[in-house]
């Protein structure tokens, strides 16, 4: 196979990728949130709390959409704990509704939008972020997507960017890895996974031979 011929694994992500595109988005518009929830709530905004309950919305509307493409997500419109059902309904070994508490109280945050909102949280703490990383980081690595997608999408596509070729460490990824206990003893795995997924796709790239 030339350089230039297509992988069977590349073909095979991509196949999956075109045929899930709605929740790769997804995956990639949660990343970006999640980077500007950390950003946030690590230099004292609250508003952290309001992006990272956006966070785990796009997160939960992905694993929907993962288990039927053409899903209309949009009925369950911003209720985190309906998500949180059907997607335990959805992938019930995951035993994702552990979760239940913190989505409370990220539904709450959400609800501090507009000041007259009865259902919104009484009580904020950027010390919630803790409690965000470590779900983030949950459902990132229980994905319900094939390992090559899992690390070409979302936050492990994101934290990896600086490995390519350029070296950058963009914003997005700096924030999600500052001060992140939860992400933190996972990094060198994932490193060590996003060059084994490059050598799967691209196995005749000098460049990637491990």
């Amino acid at each position: 196979m030339g350089t230039g011929t297509a992988s069977a694994a590349w073909l095979e992500m991509n196949d999956f990728a075109r045929k899930h595109s709605r929740a790769t988005l997804l995956l990639l518009k949660a990343a970006q949130d999640y980077a500007e929830a950390r950003c946030l709530l690590l230099n004292g905004f609250f508003g952290g709390l309001v992006i990272g309950a956006q966070t785990i919305e796009k997160l939960l509307k992905a694993y929907l959409l993962f288990h039927d493409p053409t899903r209309n997500v949009k009925v369950f419109r911003h209720s985190l704990e309906r998500l949180l059902q059907e997607a335990h309904s959805l992938y019930p070994q995951l035993t994702i509704t552990r979760y239940a508490q913190l989505v409370k109280k990220f539904a709450g945050h959400y609800a501090t939008r507009y000041p007259d909102d009865p259902a919104g949280s009484a009580s904020m703490t950027t010390a919630d972020l803790f409690e965000l990383d470590a779900f983030v980081v949950f459902l990132n690595e229980n994905l319900p997507c094939p390992r090559n997608v899992k690390y070409k999408s979302g936050v492990y596509a994101v934290v990896t960017f600086s490995l390519g070729p350029g070296a950058t460490i963009t914003s997005w990824e700096r924030w999600i890895k500052e001060r992140n206990q939860a992400l933190a003893p996972l990094v060198s795995r994932i490193n060590s996974e996003h060059a084994k997924m490059l050598a799967e796709l691209y196995p005749n790239h000098p460049a990637l031979v491990l």
